[in-house]
């Protein structure tokens, strides 16, 4: 907590804007002990500034994490066990596509157990890596609820001719799906966002956990970068369950070509995590050019070529692609436009995280 922020003990949490919690780099300082730990909380006169002891939330909130890595970890062997029940429907996962999602949620379960330990123990990066999270999870989720939004009401009513379900009926389920994932995707990161940019649960891990750590020592928007392509190195073994099919300048590479071209992708993306986190100012210029190259390449793509050929190419089951074309929802994506857009969020994302690189690209000059 910085030394400005002499704010009087009473007033009420306030979130801090993704601009604000730049350059949280304190000091370490020698942890107090006994009674000195509680007279610094809202004393003035102390050597830290005034703010309420947030440990309790702290605690509920990492306890929340551990229990939403939990249900993570339960629904790993619910799908392995889909695929003896699902057969007898006839509506059996491919298994390259069940593979990914386990692996995304086994990695979801130690990350989210992880955290939750993280903010009990109230540890510095508990709290920077829940805030990147919940922040990812929100954007998510925004993207998620316009989805549904735009290809809602055509799923259900095309469910309710099949089925001859009532109007009313459609009308309930809409609703009460839409609230779920509003719950989910929504709410859930919402309040996660705004419990831990508050100052209060800033400066309770400061002087719980006296230590400087490894997300202090990056902003947390470069941070958050840094995951992100740290996660993208990852796309590799998920393009595998697919055969490698990957867009690339209006043809679709599938195969070894696919490989070729994902690998280097993927050991690039690697580095960048690494260069990023350490604020070197090529690395954003890499990872800019990357991005622009696959931007382009993307939606010159699928300009060109139909979605779901895509699909077909993934070997996705030939009932999944009828439900799809029967659902229209191929007929209401602009996958240009959608690439467009994505290309463009990004890269204003990087033109703004950019300020970070040149301070540091300027220190270190003025240290050399």
């Amino acid at each position: 907590m910085n030394d400005n922020e002499n704010n009087d003990s009473s007033q009420a949490d306030e979130p801090i804007e993704p601009d604000q919690i730049k350059d949280e780099t304190p000091t370490a300082s020698p942890q107090p002990t006994g009674p000195a730990v509680s007279s610094t909380v809202g004393n003035p006169s102390a050597n830290h500034p005034p703010f309420k002891d947030r440990i309790t939330g702290l605690i509920v909130f990492g306890i929340l994490q551990i229990f939403m890595g939990g249900c993570c970890v339960l629904l790993i062997p619910l799908m392995l066990l889909s695929q003896y029940v699902a057969p007898a429907a006839g509506t059996q996962m491919n298994v390259r596509m069940l593979v990914p999602m386990i692996g995304m949620y086994a990695f979801l379960a130690v990350v989210l157990i992880w955290l939750g330990v993280g903010s009990i123990l109230a540890r510095r990066w508990a709290r920077a890596l829940t805030l990147v999270l919940a922040w990812t999870w929100l954007v998510i989720g925004i993207l998620a609820m316009i989805m549904i939004v735009s290809w809602g009401p055509n799923l259900f009513n095309m469910a309710g001719q099949d089925q001859q379900v009532p109007k009313e009926m459609l009308v309930f389920m809409q609703v009460v799906m839409t609230g779920t994932i509003g719950c989910m995707y929504l709410f859930l990161p919402g309040i996660f966002v705004f419990f831990y940019q508050s100052k209060h649960v800033k400066a309770t891990c400061e002087q719980r956990d006296p230590h400087v750590r490894w997300t202090d020592k990056c902003p947390l928007p470069v941070l958050a970068m840094s995951l992100m392509l740290g996660y993208g190195s990852l796309s590799f073994f998920y393009s595998a369950s697919y055969g490698f099919v990957t867009p690339f300048f209006g043809i679709l590479l599938k195969g070894i070509p696919g490989g070729i071209v994902m690998l280097p992708f993927t050991l690039l993306s690697a580095y960048l995590a690494w260069a990023t986190y350490q604020l070197k100012i090529a690395a954003w210029w890499t990872t800019l050019a990357v991005y622009v190259t696959f931007g382009v390449s993307g939606i010159i793509t699928f300009s060109r070529i139909d979605l779901m050929d895509l699909y077909r190419e993934m070997n996705m089951p030939e009932d999944q692609l009828k439900f799809i074309e029967k659902s229209g929802m191929i007929d209401r994506m602009n996958m240009p436009l959608i690439f467009g857009m994505s290309f463009v969020v990004f890269v204003g994302y990087l033109l703004w995280v950019r300020r970070y690189f040149i301070a540091s690209s300027d220190e270190s000059r003025r240290e050399n």
